[in-house]
């Protein structure tokens, strides 16, 4: 009687262990789940040098705005807690790519330090990073209304990895200022992730009439 007991228990684990293995990672339950549950881990972050804590050999994080006939760019790179995080603002022209300004800055406990802080507020008045202050997890994104989705196997992508994409019709009052649009709007939120990667590497932004108005990069250094 035990031996036929046990052997249903062990049916039973096996069971469910196929229904897990078997998991579909394209579906909108899963992509939601691993996104929010990665993006949790960075968005929101107040002090960049916590983000330490999650990716401790270092992170780089992007950030580009439009704005008018120029594309703003944010860089910044962390390599190591106790180095110095350095970054540049740059100010390209959406058309030839010419870079028209470039100010160096540090991020010096627990602040922004630029090497021509006026300049520095003219092309990034925000100063500071959306996950600074915007929240993502996977309770935000289950409620808000998904647009569109996209699953890409590792064989048909140029990383190597599998690559998803989310897009969501959500208000985020955080991305609206910046935008300088109403807060109760709806924005078109996008998030490119990876599945069963090796590292951080997220994207989001935004977009308006089809077009990339606001996006952000964070990347894990990892070696």
């Amino acid at each position: 009687m035990k031996l036929k007991k046990w052997s249903w228990i062990g049916l039973l684990v096996l069971c469910v262990t196929l229904l897990v293995g078997c998991a579909d990672h394209t579906s909108s339950g899963y992509l939601e789940e691993l996104a929010g549950k990665e993006l949790s881990r960075a968005y929101p972050t107040k002090n960049i040098e916590d983000l330490f804590e999650q990716f401790p050999k270092g992170f780089t994080v992007s950030q580009m705005r439009v704005v008018g006939d120029s594309n703003v760019f944010v860089y910044l790179e962390a390599r190591g807690k106790g180095n110095p995080l350095v970054g540049t603002i740059k100010q390209l022209n959406s058309k030839t790519k010419e870079e028209e300004k470039s100010i160096p800055f540090q991020y010096v406990n627990g602040k922004f330090v630029f090497e021509n802080e006026e300049e520095a507020k003219k092309l990034w008045p925000q100063g500071k990073f959306l996950f600074q202050e915007l929240q993502l997890n996977k309770d935000i994104l289950a409620k808000a209304k998904l647009v569109n989705k996209n699953y890409t196997k590792k064989e048909e992508t140029p990383t190597g990895d599998n690559e998803f994409y989310l897009k969501y019709s959500i208000q985020l009052p955080v991305v609206s200022r910046i935008l300088g649009i109403d807060e109760s709007q709806q924005v078109e939120l996008f998030i490119f992730g990876r599945d069963e990667s090796d590292g951080f590497v997220y994207e989001i932004g935004t977009e308006q009439d089809n077009q990339t108005t606001l996006w952000e990069m964070i990347r894990e250094i990892r070696k």
